[in-house]
């Protein structure tokens, strides 16, 4: 630690004072991307700053950079060298001079940091297939199956199609391996205090290349024990909040994020608590899974419902509907009991309709890793071809298009306008749809979720004036939702947010409460491609009365009136105006 401290340079040293204030910020607004999906290596992604300053994007999310392993590598997540750059994108060097650059620009950089595995070919696995003990304990390794087959007994399985199993079995070592994820990710073993300061090391030394948010991978993983589940245990928290205090004290002008995509009462326990802080930012999958859920539905039940969870201060979730991941269902099974569906029979019915497999869905997907045996499954797509994008276009129905181009950007407006930071997947503002090619190579075909890991469109890019291009209806609504946010929350809080409650099921409604002013921001969404209708008395209920200005149209709404129109997957950011 105190030679991080010692290292880092006066920039950087600067940029602490100011801690991690700008993940409270409401001009934060992030985008994730693949570099070389994105612009082909580093100095590609050096020329396209543009883009990011042209749609108001401040922080830029490259998903995994560092050296990855030869051949098969999970998108990058096996990481082979912590402390260089993928070759086939630039080096460390030109990434600290583009980190520089972009600062300049007022553009933070987040990257990866896988902390749950290492891939074969990292350096201490190949010293560890080399016989050298003090390596081998990085990992966990048994020279029988008998103590593989215990953790068996209780571990589930990551990927039980593709990648079946927790361990394999290495010939050159004749040990057995814990491998949670690929054969070829080798898992760390954390009880080894040597493990713990070489990812300390690694973390500050990532810190001090000028990063300003670094992902830590899979956090739920990180710890193992025999007779449990090997996810969530007690110790996990003891790392993430040893981390926490280590990046406080030497670069604390760095968030820490946290991918967990568990339960929601789980996911809300990595932000730790104000006795032991542990992750800044989490993603909020639970309320991701559950805008799905509630535009498949039209039912704003699923989100209104949802149980609110108290976070430390200066803690922020991350929203987003897309990531270049799959959607699994990990919906909360006693709350859609509760709401009249049989949850199994209501998990089946989202999986189809995503898949697209229903004759009344818009939608156009694939399954990921598919039970034959439960039927169970996830789904991958992109999120304007799951939004009925891709179907309207080819079949020429100009009704359908209009209306996904409306859950398009109902669906953006949804995370962008809530409290927290908002996460773009990079092409979902262009409306970006499945790309199948993945079938046809070898190295991808297996896994859907290269259906939506395409190269980036920059021909639609370059289309984006003409007139009644749909792609640019949605890249200029996707902008001034952008626009909007730093408007109203550019140098503000939210201090509070809340559901409400409405007879009208198919209306979401939000309480957002502000720092500095009186009355509260409300957000209204219709999620069904009918008109519907508010009762205004719902709104007084709540205390609300008089005239409010729609701040995205500029209409003002009198709730003096009976009833409110919300037009088909339209949606209001209201303002009271005396």
């Amino acid at each position: 630690m105190a030679t991080a401290i010692y290292k880092r340079n006066k920039d950087l040293k600067s940029q602490d004072k100011q801690g991690i204030s700008w993940l409270n910020d409401g001009n934060t607004v992030g985008m994730m991307l693949y570099v070389d999906l994105f612009s082909d290596n580093l100095e590609g992604l050096m020329d396209k700053m543009w883009y990011f300053k042209k749609l108001g994007v401040t922080l830029i999310h490259l998903m995994p950079i560092l050296e990855k392993r030869s051949g098969e590598n999970d998108g990058g997540y096996a990481v082979k060298n912590y402390r260089e750059i993928d070759p086939l994108i630039g080096n460390m060097s030109f990434f600290e001079k583009m980190i520089a650059h972009y600062h300049q620009n007022g553009i933070k950089i987040c990257i990866d940091y896988v902390i749950n595995h290492t891939s074969d070919d990292h350096e201490w696995a190949q010293k560890a297939l080399n016989g050298e003990t003090k390596y081998q304990n990085y990992y966990y390794m048994y020279d029988t199956d008998a103590i593989p087959k215990r953790f068996e007994e209780t571990m589930n399985q990551v990927f039980p199609k593709i990648a079946p199993g927790n361990f394999t079995f290495v010939p050159q070592m004749q040990k057995w391996v814990m491998t949670t994820f690929y054969p070829y990710q080798w898992d760390l073993n954390y009880r080894n205090p040597q493990v713990l300061n070489a990812l300390i090391d690694i973390l500050l030394f990532l810190a001090n290349k000028g990063v300003d948010m670094i992902r830590l991978d899979a956090i739920p993983y990180v710890w193992k024990s025999l007779g449990t589940f090997c996810r969530n245990l007690p110790e996990v928290h003891t790392v993430l909040s040893i981390f926490r205090k280590v990046i406080s004290v030497c670069a604390p002008s760095v968030a820490l994020l946290g991918e967990a995509i568990v339960q929601p009462e789980t996911i809300v326990t990595y932000f730790g608590s104000e006795e032991a802080l542990e992750c800044h930012t989490l993603y909020n999958a639970s309320y991701m899974v559950e805008m799905w859920n509630g535009i498949a539905t039209r039912d704003a039940r699923h989100i209104t419902q949802m149980p609110k969870y108290a976070v430390p201060p200066n803690s922020v979730w991350i929203n987003y509907a897309r990531c270049h991941d799959d959607i699994g269902w990990g919906l909360d099974s006693e709350r859609i009991g509760n709401l009249g569906f049989d949850p199994h029979a209501h998990k089946m019915f989202l999986i189809d309709f995503y898949l697209g497999s229903l004759k009344d869905s818009f939608s156009r997907g694939e399954l990921y890793e598919y039970n034959p045996v439960t039927l169970d499954a996830r789904n991958s797509g992109t999120l304007a071809s799951l939004l009925g994008l891709e179907r309207a276009l080819s079949e020429n129905d100009r009704y359908q298009l209009e209306l996904a181009l409306k859950r398009i950007e109902l669906i953006h407006a949804m995370f962008i306008l809530r409290a927290g930071v908002p996460m773009i997947y990079a092409g979902d503002e262009l409306g970006t749809l499945n790309d199948y090619s993945y079938k046809s190579d070898s190295g991808k075909s297996h896994d859907s979720r290269w259906l939506h890991r395409s190269k980036f469109k920059w021909n639609e890019v370059e289309k984006l004036e003409e007139v009644n291009n749909p792609k640019a209806l949605i890249y200029y609504g996707v902008k001034s939702l952008i626009e909007t946010r730093k408007e109203i929350y550019g140098d503000v809080l939210v201090k509070q947010e809340d559901t409400m409650y409405f007879s009208n099921q198919h209306i979401l409604g939000f309480i957002q409460q502000i720092e500095g002013e009186e009355m509260p921001t409300l957000l209204l969404y219709n999620l069904s491609e009918d008109r519907q209708w508010l009762f205004s008395s719902d709104l007084k209920r709540y205390g609300f009365h008089g005239k409010w200005l729609e701040m995205l149209q500029g209409k003002w709404l009198d709730f003096a009136e009976d009833t409110i129109i919300l037009g088909p997957y339209e949606f209001f950011l209201l303002k009271y105006k005396k």
